[in-house]
């Protein structure tokens, strides 16, 4: 976590029925349901593409709380931090700037420090969809920030179509500001243009593939242990796993490999050979099939001895 490298971080949860987990509260979680959940919080690399921390922590822990606790046990001094809409606060702002660490915040539509009044002053496109952006200066914690303000033209007419249907079924009990439709407002310390903040943001998509990954793909989104120590385990080598899981993907996409097959599908195929020992101390592979030795070969991996 030295110099200027980017670290993506975000808090998720599992569930957990036992009743003998201090760890296991009631919590605020996406899916709103009412049971025990341990969180977790995930620091994520731009550079290295792999995770950096896992670390599990009480259900009951917000988002705000976990970035104060996680900010005063790493060092995080001319790092850079991107991070979601729910660790906005002027705290939170203020204390990054304070011990030297750059971010880069979006803000919620409701945010008194977004000004829907500023005329863009750029224009860019971000995977075919042409962007509108507008700047304006501010100061955070006695430091000035920027305030970016984007307006994605298709976002845009999808809400503003969507506001019409509501309108159209509740009448005058929708009430939303029209000026914010397509609005994407982000502050940030960094003296970056605006559309290198923007791109950076979007590449936090890789926290959310992650969690994606470690839920679904390793199968960890629940825990069946029965004290707290056992559950702090339990994450380390899912830490472990995720962060295995990454260098493989990072071996797919450097072989512009990415669509043709998933991580588990390699492992799985490679899973077909395997290491035979004998009595007598003599070592072979198995029958390598010609799809592995491709596979290899494009992956440019030299697992398999040649003879």
């Amino acid at each position: 976590m030295q110099g200027q490298n980017v670290f993506f971080y975000d808090l998720s949860s599992i569930f957990s029925r036992s009743v003998n987990l201090n760890l296991a509260e009631k919590g605020y979680n996406k899916e709103h349901r009412f049971l025990d959940q341990i969180n977790f919080a995930l620091l994520f690399s731009q550079e290295h593409k792999t995770p950096v921390m896992l670390k599990s922590m009480p259900g009951s822990i917000r988002d705000i709380k976990s970035l104060h606790a996680f900010m005063n046990e790493f060092p995080l001094k001319e790092c850079i931090l991107v991070l979601d809409r729910g660790f906005q606060s002027a705290v939170t702002e203020d204390d990054l700037v304070s011990m030297g660490a750059s971010f880069i915040q979006p803000l919620r539509r409701n945010s008194k420090l977004i000004d829907y009044s500023l005329e863009p002053q750029a224009f860019f496109a971000y995977r075919d969809r042409g962007i509108k952006c507008a700047s304006k200066e501010l100061l955070i914690g006695g430091k000035k920030a920027t305030l970016f303000l984007y307006e994605d033209v298709l976002l845009r007419g999808e809400e503003h179509s969507n506001l019409i249907k509501l309108k159209l079924a509740h009448g005058d009990q929708i009430a939303i500001d029209e000026r914010c439709l397509g609005k994407i407002a982000i502050l940030s310390n960094l003296d970056w243009s605006g559309e290198k903040v923007y791109f950076m943001y979007k590449e936090r998509e890789d926290v959310e593939t992650a969690f994606d990954a470690m839920k679904n793909e390793l199968e960890n989104d629940k825990t069946y242990l029965g004290n707290d120590d056992a559950v702090r385990g339990y994450f380390f080598v899912s830490f472990l796993s995720l962060y295995l899981y990454f260098r493989v993907l990072e071996r797919i996409r450097a072989a512009d490999m990415i669509g043709e097959i998933s991580v588990e599908e390699l492992l799985f195929k490679l899973s077909t050979v395997y290491l035979i020992k004998y009595r007598s101390g003599k070592e072979r592979l198995s029958e390598v099939p010609s799809k592995v030795q491709k596979l290899m070969t494009k992956l440019g991996l030299d697992l398999l001895p040649k003879n």
